[in-house]
């Protein structure tokens, strides 16, 4: 996954808004006090979001499991420090180490399994310091059972051509991207295959809450403090208090 998506993903995600997802990491944070000297971003891909977050932060670790996404990401400009892992994000351990860990775009959708939610889940906790917040978001399953469900859509953007292909079976859907890159007036063809999975909003705050946290809590990621059955993306935040 992300072999060759990764090098022309800043492209296709031109339509999310990162200055809106990252006025609500801090709003988060500086309603708990936050202090933003260390953070922690999972599966941080090709750091358009660590770009904005590194301007206030003193250091940020980024973690990801594609080196592919990684070389993107090592050709960008911060402005305070940063590290680069690749890593798988359930695994990654740095005990007591942060103030703030972030998983965003939907990150978690594609962990599949409850037992490694769990694990992502208990690591951060512990990778946490005291009275440090994990914040994280989710396709809502609203968004993944009409939006995405068992359509397909025909999307272009600059240069590039595409066929959006959803399949929808239990609480999974998979994906099927085709990519034709223009270049010269010749085009490349890509695919790429992902799969994501349907979270119910309380199997979120119940994992949350068993590994530890003290108080979880979710809105509308889009339009923070107007959550409804039509809500696109969940943001949740978990609080580690003494």
């Amino acid at each position: 996954m992300y072999k060759d998506f990764s090098y022309f993903y800043d492209i296709l995600s031109d339509e999310i808004n990162y200055d809106l997802y990252s006025r609500n990491i801090f709003n988060i944070l500086l309603a708990n006090n936050i202090k933003l000297d260390n953070c922690l971003e999972l599966a941080a891909g090709t750091g358009k979001l660590s770009q904005i977050l590194s301007k206030k932060f003193k250091h940020m670790d980024l973690v990801d499991k594609s080196k592919d996404m990684l070389s993107v990401l090592s050709g960008k400009k911060f402005e305070n420090d940063v590290k680069l892992f690749n890593y798988d994000m359930v695994d990654f351990k740095n005990p007591g180490s942060y103030d703030c860990i972030v998983i965003l775009l939907d990150s978690i959708n594609y962990v599949l399994e409850n037992e490694k939610i769990e694990k992502l889940f208990n690591n951060c906790y512990k990778n946490l310091k005291e009275n440090g917040v994990l914040i994280f978001d989710l396709n809502s399953p609203y968004k993944m059972e009409k939006v995405f469900g068992d359509k397909t859509y025909v999307m272009e953007n600059k240069n590039i051509f595409y066929t959006w292909e959803n399949y929808k079976e239990n609480n999974l859907v998979e994906i099927y991207l085709n990519f034709f890159i223009e270049k010269d007036g010749l085009y490349q063809r890509f695919e790429e295959y992902q799969t994501e999975r349907i979270y119910k909003p309380e199997e979120m705050l119940d994992l949350a809450l068993n590994a530890g946290f003290n108080h979880v809590s979710y809105t509308d990621e889009d339009n923070p403090g107007n959550l409804n059955d039509k809500s696109l993306r969940l943001l949740y935040y978990a609080t580690k208090e003494k």
